[in-house]
């Protein structure tokens, strides 16, 4: 009998998925200096990435002379005929697996500030962002991506004291809020915008009280403008704030959470009424990671320092299983000093330090996490493709039966006259509300994944997979428990159901409960249970 071959597999595992599959996309560095042609050099390399999506950056020379740049979204002068030659090859790059999610780099802080009275100068801000939302859509891109960070130090966003009371100067920057998106949005009806900050971008700035008042008394504009932003925002178009302070969030405090929770919840407090409806249907949250965080030499202001001793990639996994599980849809990741595209030898730029080294290879196990999270599946899948035929088996005593005190009409016993593939299994007859339950007994830790299997035969039969949150009681509160559903039955009777389950942050164990909910004269049986740790990073041992 085969019901209590309780299979481990030395090792630890990756991360848990959100309720939608969530896409990830790769930022970085190594895209910066290129051109949309060098792309498709390298696109094949990406594929055999995890990834579904860069962010690409337009470094395009003009025929007058200028460059056509992300860089200079809000200075240099666009013109379409750049962008145009460039449509067929975007085209070819997006119909690639890795670029299906990708984004044209846009809207950035200024490098000198542009006067909210000075029209000329926004309507060219207008008409550069209205081009590059052309190219996304004809380009098959699922859109623009901004980053509004002030790294010039130019305080767009901030009112001078010389400058009109802050009423007056909010509205006029709503106004240009309104005028740079509205050519956006035309060009682009249904197109995501991923801003690595929207609302989230000054929220140091505010307490926990009126956050309105806030923006006012600390002068800040950058809600006015999200409020112009809204004002023209098409029903079918999506919006998503990619908070960089999540670099810094801690999985095990639940930071994506309450990070998630001022998105959706509190930060709307800073715009107008009428705008804050349409924010709540069609504003997501999406976290970043910063993977140099975790190759950097220790001792650098954004160097990780959890727990040295545990390998990076399981940080990493922590930090990308909670941040699609609280998000929206969608991962992105922030990258400097490696690669996701193979450049050749020299690397994307000689002289600026980028390293031609994958990340796969600075970050052992990345690319095992981001597919558990991605398709945990398709990771079990890949890893039980290398895992060896032998298991260890846990007695069959580790099963206890149980009974609900006032339903003890049925009976749980063992079975020696039938079994899938042998004569042997665990039996459940006429039990209103029984089960059998087996704790497993390995220690495992955040971010361990585990494939669960067992096969059911006959009816009143269910299985589950629960967490407990002291050694000795289930947790039946905090931590939803993980449902197996069992397919349809094979030519035997027998059905079977396969999960992936990742331990979470606050469990202490776990373990395996075969339920029976029956009327009498009812039936079922249980085999081949079978719960296979998956680790991250090379084949199973």
């Amino acid at each position: 009998m085969s019901l209590s071959a309780f299979s481990l597999i030395a090792g630890f595992a990756v991360a848990a998925p959100a309720a939608a599959p969530p896409k990830a996309v790769a930022f970085g560095w190594e895209f910066s200096r290129k051109s949309v042609r060098d792309l498709p050099a390298v696109v094949d390399s990406l594929d055999r990435a995890p990834i579904d999506g860069i962010g690409v950056y337009l470094n395009e020379p003009q025929a007058d002379g200028t460059t056509l740049s992300t860089h200079n979204t809000m200075h240099g002068t666009w013109l379409r005929e750049t962008l145009e030659p460039l449509v067929p090859v975007a085209r070819e790059l997006t119909a690639h697996r890795s670029m299906r999610e990708s984004f044209i780099g846009t809207f950035r802080a200024p490098r000198a500030r542009i006067a909210w009275d000075d029209d000329a100068s926004w309507a060219r801000v207008a008409s550069n962002m209205a081009l590059a939302a052309w190219f996304a859509r004809e380009g098959g891109f699922r859109g623009i991506s901004m980053d509004p960070e002030d790294y010039p130090r130019s305080a767009q966003f901030r009112r001078r004291p010389d400058e009109p009371p802050f009423e007056t100067l909010a509205e006029l920057a709503r106004r240009r809020g309104r005028e740079v998106f509205s050519g956006v949005f035309s060009e682009f009806p249904d197109i995501t915008v991923l801003s690595f900050w929207f609302l989230s971008l000054d929220q140091r700035s505010f307490g926990e009280g009126d956050l309105a008042a806030d923006a006012r008394e600390t002068g800040d504009l950058w809600p006015a403008f999200v409020d112009g932003i809204l004002d023209v925002l098409p029903p079918a178009a999506r919006l998503l704030d990619g908070d960089e302070f999540s670099y810094w969030f801690d999985s095990g405090r639940g930071d994506y959470y309450r990070a998630a929770n001022a998105i959706h919840r509190r930060l709307p407090a800073l715009l107008s009424p009428e705008n804050r409806e349409k924010y709540a249907a069609q504003v997501g949250a999406a976290f970043g990671t910063y993977l140099d965080m975790y190759t950097d030499p220790e001792g650098r202001h954004w160097w990780n320092g959890e727990k040295p001793d545990v390998p990076a990639a399981r940080h990493v996994e922590r930090k990308i299983s909670q941040a699609a599980d609280a998000g929206d849809g969608y991962i992105w990741f922030w990258g400097e000093k490696n690669c996701w595209a193979d450049w050749g030898a020299d690397g994307p730029d000689p002289g600026r330090g980028i390293s031609p080294r994958p990340w796969r290879e600075a970050l052992p196990g990345l690319a095992e996490a981001i597919l558990a999270v991605k398709d945990p599946e398709a990771f079990a899948a890949q890893k039980m493709s290398c895992a060896p035929p032998e298991t260890a088996a846990i007695p069959l005593s580790a099963f206890d039966p149980w009974q609900h005190d006032k339903s003890r009409k049925g009976r749980l016993w063992l079975d020696e006259t039938f079994g899938e593939g042998d004569s042997s299994s665990l039996a459940a007859e006429g039990c209103e509300d029984g089960a059998y339950s087996c704790i497993l007994d390995k220690p495992l830790v955040a971010g361990d994944r585990l494939l669960v299997r067992v096969s059911m035969h006959g009816e009143g039969g269910c299985a589950r997979f629960a967490w407990r949150r002291t050694p000795d009681k289930w947790d039946w509160t905090r931590l939803a428990s993980v449902v197996l559903r069992f397919g349809p039955p094979d030519a035997a009777g027998w059905r079977h159901a396969e999960a992936v389950v990742r331990f979470p942050e606050s469990a202490v164990g776990c373990g395996l409960i075969l339920g029976a909910r029956q009327t009498r004269g009812q039936i079922c049986h249980f085999d081949n249970v079978e719960i296979l740790p998956l680790a991250l990073g090379g084949a199973n041992p």
